[in-house]
């Protein structure tokens, strides 16, 4: 006895891969609070100690700071996430054959 069954196309992540991401979401966010939080705690228990003055080199630029680099740095990431976003989404229309009506 042969038996057919019907495919549809699904057009939306399942309830369950939505689960899975919004919790993977909510522990990286309570990782990143855990860190930033004992980072606090460890600044302000070494801001008493004393920082020796860096001395300046003649010609070199000054470096950027921390925010600077990290905007950059993000933006870039952002930047070639999006492209490889729009590869893929390509790919994926090549390689998914034609629906006839």
């Amino acid at each position: 006895m042969v038996t057919t069954t019907k495919t549809t196309a699904r057009t939306e992540v399942p309830e369950f891969a939505q689960t899975i991401r919004d919790e993977m979401i909510s522990n990286v966010k309570q990782a990143q609070k855990i860190s930033l939080d004992a980072t606090k705690t460890f600044m302000k228990a070494v801001s008493a100690l004393p920082v020796p003055e860096l001395p300046t080199l003649p010609g070199v630029a000054e470096v950027p700071s921390a925010e600077a680099l990290t905007n950059y740095t993000f933006n870039l990431v952002t930047d070639l996430l999006n492209a490889q976003r729009e590869f893929a989404l390509q790919l994926a229309a090549v390689l998914t054959p034609e629906k006839t009506a």
